[in-house]
This record gives structure tokens, C-alpha cells and sequence, in this order.
């Protein structure tokens, strides 16, 4: 079997799976999490598959970003919070769970826990060794 079929998300986006839709349009799909870190904690995917951000092309990420956009709006509009957290994780490393692309959109309030960063590494690398290895230097 492909990774399509077995896609929890795929299947959202099929009909196969409910979820409880925020938006849609033609490319993508925003739907509440089923376990939320908070209030309104929003998930925004791609219809078509695509496993995380390094397996899409431009377009694609342009069009999930403009979804996510508006969903920002649409929570900052209707449950007022204080702020929001955006995050997308690519890979296991990284906490990818659920191997489809998505966004989370985790409405925020003054005081209502960490703010959830990675600790620093224990040596800071040299930011002109790592801005040389960007550019290929």
C-alpha cells in the first residue's frame, strides 16, 4: 500500500475520515485537530498528498500559506486571542507526526503555558561557518 491510502489526513480530504472543516477551497483544507493544544487549535493541509515541505513545490506551499493566512484571520477575528503560534514540522527530528504536510494554528493567551522553542545546543556552531555552508561558500 502506498502512503496515500494509509494517510489519516487523505482520508479527510476523501471523505472516508470526519473532521470538523474550518475552511476549504480547491488546494487546500482547514479542519479543527482532534487533539488540540488549545482553544480553536486549527490544522491546515494540502488536498493533494505531499508528505512535508521538502516533497512540495512552490505553488503548492504558496497556496497552503494562503490558506493558513486566512485562518489566522478568521481566529484572530472570532476567539480574540492574544497571539498565535504557527508551526509546521517537516520530518520525524522535527515532530512530524502524521506524514502530510500540514500547518498548526495554535490560538494563543497571555499565561496559558510555554511558549514551546527548543533549548539552544550546549556550543552556539559559528554563524559565518553556517552562513558560508548556506550560501555554498
Amino acid at each position: 500500500m502506498d502512503a496515500q491510502a494509509n494517510c489519516p489526513f487523505c482520508a479527510i480530504v476523501t471523505g472516508h475520515a470526519q473532521a470538523r472543516v474550518v475552511t476549504a477551497d480547491d488546494r487546500c483544507l482547514a479542519f479543527l485537530a482532534a487533539t488540540p493544544a488549545a482553544r480553536g487549535h486549527t490544522l491546515v493541509i494540502p488536498r493533494r498528498h505531499v508528505a512535508d515541505l521538502w516533497d512540495t513545490d512552490a505553488d503548492l506551499a504558496a497556496a497552503l500559506m494562503r490558506t493558513t493566512h486566512a485562518v489566522a484571520a478568521l481566529l484572530r477575528a472570532r476567539l480574540r486571542p492574544d497571539g498565535l503560534t504557527l508551526r509546521q514540522n517537516t520530518g520525524p527530528a522535527s515532530g512530524q507526526h502524521v506524514a502530510h504536510l500540514h500547518v498548526h494554528l495554535v490560538p494563543r493567551w497571555q499565561g496559558d503555558g510555554t511558549i514551546g522553542w527548543p533549548h539552544p545546543p550546549a556550543t552556539q556552531p559559528d554563524p559565518d561557518a553556517v552562513l558560508a555552508e548556506l550560501r555554498g561558500d
